[in-house]
């Protein structure tokens, strides 16, 4: 049975690259990219075109096509770790984005990732993605999501008796990030490395 572990981190802070660089250290481990996943459901029934429009979405929708995505991952193959939010925020609306019913259904779950970076580094890579709308880059937006976001890891990490592992991904400082992060996952996974 395949292992897997989630990764949860602030838009802009740079977890596609860490977690690119970390599958490149590994074998036999992939990224799930939990919005790949929730946008090829949502293009398919026309409730939005891309991931910005999704975060729109009305709750009863948003809750329907989750619990679709939910699904699908529980039928994942592998090990892998889950690239996702632990909520969907629009406006100071925060949507719940690791149900734990929905979370328990993971196979092989055994560790749950934070990747931080200061605001500042947050809103400075941000502003270098111009394939996507960042909204909510001041302080208190983003102190609130983080806080948001460890309160919710910290649950499931004592809900579900699994680590949480908090990583800083420092400016210029990204080989480091990834060692720190493939040493976690070593331990999450209960490899002897």
């Amino acid at each position: 049975m395949g292992k897997s572990v989630i990764v949860v981190g602030m838009r802009g802070v740079g977890k596609s690259t860490v977690l690119h660089k970390v599958v490149e250290k590994l074998d036999g481990v992939k990224i799930v990219n939990y919005g790949d996943v929730l946008l090829q459901l949502v293009v398919e029934n026309n409730y939005a075109k891309n991931r910005d429009e999704m975060r729109m979405m009305p709750n009863p929708i948003q809750l329907k096509v989750n619990a679709e995505t939910w699904s699908k991952l529980a039928q994942e193959k592998g090990s892998f770790m889950l690239d996702t939010h632990a909520f969907v925020e629009h406006t100071g609306r925060f949507i719940p984005g690791l149900p734990i019913e929905d979370v328990e259904k993971l196979k092989g779950l055994c560790g749950l990732f934070y990747l931080d970076a200061d605001n500042d580094t947050i809103r400075s890579r941000a502003a270098k993605d111009h394939t996507r709308i960042r909204e909510g880059q001041g302080d208190v937006e983003m102190n609130n999501y983080r806080y948001a976001s460890i309160s919710a890891l910290s649950y499931l990490s004592t809900r579900l008796n699994i680590p949480l592992y908090i990583i800083q991904n420092k400016e210029g400082m990204l080989d480091q990030t990834v060692d720190i992060f493939v040493q976690h996952l070593h331990d999450a996974f209960g490899d002897k490395k």
